[in-house]
């Protein structure tokens, strides 16, 4: 009885030591955002709104929301190639989806609606 316990306490450890699970989805994210941040080619452009898109229109994770801060990131990015009404609406998710950010994104908004 007890090597069975003892086994059994062995198998739950390992299991939960295992978990792989994460709150949020990052796909390629990182390295995206580096391809293109160190060399901003229109081929590493592509791929970084992709991921972005991706990541905003299909969230993963344990928490199938978007990852804190993407839509701020996106809309900046978005504010910066001139495409300042999408730019602003991802700001606004931003803030929606975390309302912690409300004071920086509204600072963000009404600067970038002037």
């Amino acid at each position: 009885m007890r090597k069975y316990l003892f086994l059994l306490l062995i198998a739950t450890a390992f299991t939960s030591c295992t978990t792989t699970t994460t709150l949020y989805g990052w796909d390629n994210y990182v390295d995206a955002s580096y391809k293109y941040y160190k060399k901003q080619t229109p081929e590493a452009k592509a791929e970084l709104i992709k991921t972005y898109e991706d990541m905003i229109n299909r969230p993963k994770g344990s928490r199938r929301v978007v990852p804190p801060g993407i839509c701020a990131e996106y809309g900046y990015f978005l504010l910066q190639n001139g495409k300042k009404d999408e730019g602003l609406a991802m700001l606004q998710k931003e803030k929606e989806l975390y309302p912690e950010s409300t004071t920086f994104m509204d600072r963000l908004i009404n600067q970038f609606s002037k």
